[in-house]
């Protein structure tokens, strides 16, 4: 049996406990279905939704706003969202959707007996002008229509930082932490419609060569002491030369690169069952306290939280 909904079937938002999330309910007889919303104060949102229904739903959505990008990030199971226009949009675990309109009218699709869950990051327009992203929004128009930008299996770092949010959301994490987490998801999947760097035309090839050079180095030997020193040694430059490249080709530092590169072997080493101290000496961290701190940091969740998750799926 189909069932047809509107927003006056959604529960009016409760706050889930004491924290920042805002919950809405379907009817219990339609099956255990909730969305949690959290808003931060400068343009940036995230939904948690979390569907087990009993039968098929249909759930009419009218949203009204000012020029946004929506990110869906499925976690498990898939549903579908029509739009007025006749545009399809899919969410099926493991895959991200990009989209980006204004006012739009949509009717979402939830296949009965599957659970279904995706983590949404909806970012208006100031605050994509504020981060150089306002070109996603071109060609969007106020008329009930929807630009579909991306659709596409995500990589580990989108997974990473997806299942972070996830797990401050489960545990009440702190508002902070839940911000730049969703901001590290935007940027990831903003990435690769961003325009080159204007200065990387400024290097000289000679030079490139050698941050290209110093790059491979963090990648293959990340887990040795590695300094500034012993790549401009290497590589044949100075550290401002070599800090200057970072920035122009990659937009970071080398000491963030090398972390980041870290933190990535790390996760995928902790997933195996590794006890995390073998992993903090393999990813080049003499004291498993600077490890733990670092890759809370980095992800939001301690590295005792993630190990062994492999062989739990």
């Amino acid at each position: 049996m189909n069932y047809r909904l509107t927003a006056a079937d959604q529960s009016a938002p409760a706050r889930v406990g004491a924290s920042a999330w805002w919950r809405s309910r379907l009817p219990e007889e339609l099956g255990a279905c909730f969305t949690d919303r959290l808003s931060f104060d400068d343009g940036l949102a995230l939904v948690y939704a979390h569907y087990q229904p009993l039968h098929d739903l249909r759930e009419a959505s009218a949203i009204e706003r000012s020029r946004s990008l929506t990110v869906t990030v499925a976690l498990e199971g898939r549903s579908s969202t029509q739009s007025v226009d006749g545009q399809r949009f899919d969410f099926l675990a493991g895959h991200s959707t990009m989209a980006a309109f204004a006012n739009v009218r949509s009717e979402r699709h939830f296949p009965a007996g599957r659970p279904a869950r995706q983590l949404r990051l909806i970012a208006e327009e100031p605050l994509l002008h504020r981060y150089g992203l306002a070109g996603l929004l071109d060609g969007v128009r106020d008329d009930q229509s929807a630009r579909h930008l991306f659709f596409g299996k995500h990589g580990a770092a989108i997974r990473r930082l997806a299942d972070s949010l996830v797990h401050l959301h489960d545990h009440a994490g702190g508002l902070l932490d839940m911000q730049i987490a969703a901001l590290g998801l935007l940027a990831e999947h903003a990435r690769p419609f961003a325009p080159p760097v204007a200065t990387a035309g400024k290097i000289r090839s000679s030079d490139q060569d050698r941050i290209l050079r110093a790059r491979d180095i963090l990648a293959s030997q990340f887990d040795r002491q590695l300094t500034v020193a012993y790549l401009c040694a290497t590589v044949g430059t100075n550290e401002f030369a070599l800090k200057q490249g970072f920035r122009a080709l990659f937009g970071t530092s080398p000491h963030r690169m090398l972390t980041g590169i870290r933190m990535e072997k790390a996760w995928e080493l902790l997933e195996t069952g590794l006890h995390v101290s073998t992993v903090a000496y393999r990813v080049g961290y003499q004291h498993l306290s600077s490890f733990s701190a670092a890759f809370e940091r980095h992800y939001g969740r301690t590295p005792k939280s993630v190990a062994g998750t492999r062989k739990r799926r």
